[in-house]
């Protein structure tokens, strides 16, 4: 179950998230009262304007490009330019729509296999922090894979869905630029130690845990 981080004083937001989390059994809620070394990277946050070093925590997310970052706030702060890159929900807030907000966030964020996929520095992080870093066509190879849910795929649509070839001139590739890539893909999976392995058969290339 993942656990999502709550900074602020505001109790009603808090407990209002904590009891339909716990009705609904789907995700864990930690209150956070200041700022702590602990790396909040891969969790889905809600930064209410309550929080002590709300101004400090926008600044930080800004910077680090955060898209898990959910603000709570008074419509007066929304003047705030860096505000403009987050979810704002403004005070009062229907709690159902906040809630629907971070299963929103964590389904864009995790998948069956537990991972974490960060787009823009193509790596994907398990939930013992194992990181994976690949280049941006192994990215896509892998992407495309744990989006078709433990099914096989075809060298003719991976091809397609990676490379960009259109379906007719597939077949006239060598089978050894997509064998290679693969080859690549499961060194890099050895060495990372995150339990996920790409294998292959008669219908194509399959990700399994």
């Amino acid at each position: 179950m993942k656990t999502i981080y709550y900074f602020g004083k505001d109790t009603s937001i808090f407990d209002s998230l904590e009891n339909l989390s716990q009705m609904e059994k789907s995700f864990l809620i930690k209150k956070i009262d200041n700022v702590t070394k602990k790396n909040f990277n891969d969790s889905v946050l809600i930064l209410d304007d309550s929080f002590i070093d709300f101004i400090k925590l926008i600044k930080i997310n800004s910077q680090n490009d955060n898209n898990n970052l959910i603000v709570t706030t008074k419509k007066e702060n929304i003047t705030l330019s860096s505000l403009q890159n987050f979810k704002i929900f403004l005070k009062p807030i229907k709690i159902l729509d906040l809630y629907k907000e971070i299963l929103k966030k964590i389904k864009n964020n995790f998948n069956d296999f537990n991972l974490k996929l960060n787009h823009s520095h193509l790596s994907l992080t398990d939930e013992k922090g194992k990181i994976l870093k690949l280049t941006e066509k192994e990215f896509r190879f892998v992407e495309v894979l744990l989006n078709n849910n433990e099914k096989a795929m075809s060298r003719k649509n991976l091809l397609y869905n990676v490379w960009g070839l259109h379906l007719d001139k597939v077949e006239s590739l060598n089978t050894r630029v997509l064998e290679t890539l693969v080859s690549r893909i499961r060194k890099k999976i050895i060495s990372s130690k995150i339990k996920i392995k790409i294998i292959k058969n008669k219908f194509g290339y399959i990700l399994i845990k």
